[in-house]
């Protein structure tokens, strides 16, 4: 199927584009085999307008400038400082880190390269970036989005193994940093085939999709919906059931045997759990909703039968918006990481602390958070909570080896009251405590 506008991957996931002559028309059919065989099946809807400069009117292409423009300027921003924060805090330096630090320089490739790019192709008519973006957008975008998906995975591969086998299923560094390798060479592997079908034609400045076998397009959209989008979002949704069964039955055999209270230990490291277990589902859903219109939007052209009237206006209006949808995704993440954690608020706000920019929307989410600590901890003022030992020369141990030994001794009342209502089930307060990777 011709193009003549981008073929970023969100925009080839259509397979169909502005004709630069005829900018208004849309190709429905396909072009095949590169010999003399060559057979040019063109559809119907051709010559629908004129050739303006812009697909949209002044006050739309306004409109877009700026609301992509805030969605760069938020994604720069929130994953460089993500980014920031793990490499400069030794405590945030644990496997799930790694993993989020890796989704924040996959979000920062999509701000930096792709959103950009995209925004004048929405607008603008006709493909002016030459052969060598025409080839390279629709590969880099590709990859970056492929890898995003397939670290959310391995993220609920990590919350399940240290959740079902905190012992035994512990992810070591170099292990960490070879299935991040792993995930962008799958990644680089599945969007190999669209950097060679992608074409561009000089003359009438055209950037194109040139299959050599029937409905090669139309296939490739549905084994990128599968291997990127269906197939992992229920392989994340199938470990986060169990994560979410595991962590219940936790709870409620701790009630059973202890009574409400708990032990000190396994109370603060199943809070915790809940948390991080909580924060990482939020991450995945926006994910799934922000990523859902483009999808819809995509198979409703490459097989909904379609009138030249709905197609003109998808293009014109459905997939700016689907894409900015999308790269509204790249620049969430670190909002819920503020939101929602308290080592990455003090991450951020010690960073722009030594930038010298106010950080008082973090402070009060922080105090916020520390009222709810404080609350939680009311019960027992000398219970050590693994959350707040965030100073490493207070702990015995490394994030690394995944064990941390705490040093805070219990006080009277709480070994009685472990030794009344645990008895023989009582973890040891001074001990070993999981380190839950401190997201």
């Amino acid at each position: 199927m011709v193009y003549s506008g981008s073929v970023n991957f969100v925009t080839r996931m259509s397979r169909m584009a502005w004709n630069v002559t005829t900018p208004a028309s849309f190709l429905d059919g396909y072009v095949y085999n590169m010999t003399e065989n060559t057979t040019a099946i063109i559809g119907s809807c051709q010559d629908l307008g004129t050739n303006p400069k812009y697909k949209q009117s002044i006050p739309i292409v306004v409109l877009l400038i700026v609301v992509y423009g805030l969605v760069i300027l938020a994604c720069l921003c929130g994953n460089g400082l993500v980014c920031i924060v793990v490499a400069k805090n030794r405590s945030m330096r644990t496997v799930t880190n790694y993993f989020i630090a890796n989704l924040a320089v996959t979000d920062l490739l999509v701000g930096v390269f792709c959103t950009p790019i995209t925004l004048i192709d929405n607008f603008q008519t006709g493909w002016e970036f030459g052969a060598l973006m025409c080839k390279l957008l629709p590969t880099v975008q590709g990859i970056a989005y492929g890898a995003s998906v397939f670290t959310l995975v391995a993220i609920a591969v990590d919350r399940y193994l240290a959740v079902t086998a905190p012992n035994d299923g512990k992810l070591t560094g170099m292990c960490t940093f070879c299935i991040i390798l792993v995930i962008w060479l799958s990644a680089i592997i599945i969007m190999a085939p669209i950097s060679f079908a992608t074409k561009f034609d000089k003359d009438d400045k055209t950037c194109y999709e040139y299959w050599t076998f029937p409905d090669g397009h139309r296939l490739y959209t549905l084994a990128l919906f599968v291997m990127c989008y269906l197939a992992p979002l229920v392989a994340i949704t199938s470990l986060y059931i169990r994560i979410a069964v595991r962590l219940y039955n936790t709870s409620v055999r701790s009630s059973a045997h202890c009574g409400a209270w708990g032990t000190t230990g396994a109370a603060s490291k199943l809070g915790y759990k809940v948390r991080v277990f909580k924060m990482l589902v939020v991450v995945v859903v926006i994910f799934t909703l922000l990523h859902l219109p483009l999808h819809t939007v995509t198979f409703l052209v490459d097989y909904g039968d379609l009138s030249c009237d709905v197609k003109e206006s998808i293009f014109k209006y459905g997939y700016p918006i689907a894409h900015w949808l999308a790269f509204v995704n790249s620049c969430v993440n670190p909002i819920v990481y503020g939101c929602m954690n308290r080592n990455f608020r003090k991450g951020f706000a010690s960073a722009f602390r030594r930038a010298g920019l106010p950080c008082c929307t973090l402070r009060r989410m922080n105090n916020l958070r520390n009222t709810s600590d404080k609350r939680r901890r009311s019960t027992n003022r000398t219970t050590p909570n693994a959350e707040n030992l965030e100073d490493p020369a207070k702990l015995k141990g490394s994030p690394d080896t995944g064990e941390i030994e705490l040093v805070a001794v219990p006080n009277d009342v709480t070994r009685r009251h472990n030794s009344h209502r645990c008895t023989g089930n009582a973890e040891p307060t001074v001990g070993v405590v999981s380190w839950i990777s401190q997201v």
